[in-house]
């Protein structure tokens, strides 16, 4: 029975960590950062009750920003790369993800979806000075929780 039968209340998950690999070698700590990123955007995009508003109006439903924020997620991997090699100073949260991603999109909305962005991602990176998992410093270590049901829905 799955978690949500059991409880009609909550909400199926629609980012699963499924979207962060294609193989058993890419369950790394990075790949799961990357999904919890995304979880946490999503989540972020949820509480501000004025951008879910505009995005329903815009037609952009659960799903089409469950899409957004694995999209978005996964082009992080590679600005965190970039930073750990050196390439660039610092990670750099853009408008162009967005844009890519939702092309009809008008400035202000974008404008305000990269806040949000950002929020989640500081908002994610600032768990992370606490979290014993260290998806960053081992980000090519093999990550257990891609295996563990819980993450499932």
């Amino acid at each position: 029975m799955t978690a949500s039968r059991e409880n009609p209340k909550r909400k199926r998950q629609i980012i699963s960590p499924a979207d962060f690999y294609s193989s058993e070698e890419e369950k790394t700590k990075l790949n799961w950062f990357c999904f919890e990123f995304a979880l946490e955007l999503e989540m972020f995009i949820h509480r501000d009750r004025k951008l879910r508003s505009q995005l329903l109006r815009k037609k952009i439903n659960d799903k089409k920003i469950a899409g957004f924020c694995i999209h978005y997620a996964k082009h992080m991997k590679g600005e965190v790369l970039d930073q750990l090699s050196g390439k660039v100073p610092n990670v750099r949260i853009g408008y162009e993800q967005i844009e890519t991603y939702f092309p009809t999109m008008g400035d202000l909305l974008v404008d305000r979806l990269l806040t949000v962005t950002a929020k989640a991602w500081d908002s994610q990176t600032d768990a992370c000075v606490r979290c014993p998992t260290r998806c960053i410093s081992e980000k090519d270590h093999m990550a257990p929780m891609f295996d563990d049901k819980y993450y499932w829905g």
